[in-house]
């Protein structure tokens, strides 16, 4: 996982930074907790999907089934699920940034 974690910051920021391009700093933190919310439930149905179809490649494994569709489809869903994360680590950089941010407006 080490191998990986450094390009998954990167990915972080560069999600950061798009949603800042796109979208205005958090006016408060219950706005801010509310866009992790939805993300976090977005990341949830990603790995509900995992969970059902994973279920579906066990049949298939044990009665020795075609079985590639399952995990093609685990492995869409695994990417999408990365993505999510992604996004919510981003939204959690967001909303610290976003505090200090009006920490410092509301300082002058």
């Amino acid at each position: 996982m080490n191998e990986v974690k450094s390009d998954v910051e990167k990915l972080v920021q560069k999600e950061l930074k798009s949603a800042n391009q796109r979208f205005p700093m958090f006016r408060s933190d219950h706005e801010g907790a509310a866009v992790i919310f939805e993300k976090v439930e977005e990341a949830k149905d990603e790995l509900k999907s995992i969970k059902s179809v994973f279920e579906e490649l066990w049949y298939t494994v044990k009665s020795n089934e075609d079985n590639e569709p399952w995990v093609s489809r685990i492995k869409e869903y695994s990417i999408n699920l990365a993505c999510e994360a992604i996004q919510v680590a981003a939204m959690a950089q967001k909303f610290i940034d976003s505090q200090k941010e009006r920490e410092k407006s509301e300082g002058n």
